[in-house]
């Protein structure tokens, strides 16, 4: 069951992150003090354990952020990204070692996020074959290139959300 008390916490925190943001800019308006980076990233972590059956790992790990919950032992995990950039910027992603699942979220000023993307890490690697990675092995896709890629997911796919643990999450879960 979904923890209600933690995600409008963490809805309220988000908007505070984001009036602080308008207010560095206010101060100092040659930079724009965006917040992507780690802390998004975390927030992302924190939303997949939340509202998904997600099990975020204490420790940082190379290539996953989580495990599923109640898969089998020694299944794929889950890498996590987060952005609050537009649908047609680019998020980074990179080519797993396993056939894990890929949550992707886009947290917004007012608290609320949308997954863009739940399914399996290789349909998102797949449209990004002919893509060159950068130097690190990252490749960029836009949300709504994911949001496409998303509609190709079939339900028994995704990781299911907590709300519905015999169903699949929903694309918008508003905090």
């Amino acid at each position: 069951m979904v923890n209600t008390v933690q995600r409008d916490l963490l809805s309220a925190a988000i908007r505070k992150m984001f009036e602080a943001q308008a207010e560095l800019n206010r101060v100092f308006p040659k930079r724009p003090f965006t917040p992507d980076g780690r802390m998004i990233g975390d927030i992302g972590e924190a939303i997949a354990e939340i509202d998904y059956l997600v099990t975020v790992d204490p420790k940082s790990r190379k290539d996953w952020d989580g495990r599923r919950e109640g898969v089998c032992e020694g299944c794929p995990e889950v890498q996590v990204r987060a952005t609050q950039r537009d649908d047609d910027d680019n998020i980074y992603v990179k080519e797993s070692p396993d056939n894990g699942w890929l949550l992707v979220f886009r947290l917004f000023q007012d608290g609320h996020w949308e997954c863009r993307y739940n399914g399996r890490t290789s349909r998102v690697w797949e449209a990004l074959k002919n893509k060159k990675a950068d130097k690190d092995g990252w490749k960029g896709i836009t949300l709504v290139r994911l949001r496409e890629l998303d509609r190709e997911v079939a339900n028994d796919e995704r990781i299911a959300s907590r709300e519905n643990t015999e169903g699949v999450a929903s694309l918008a879960v508003s905090a």
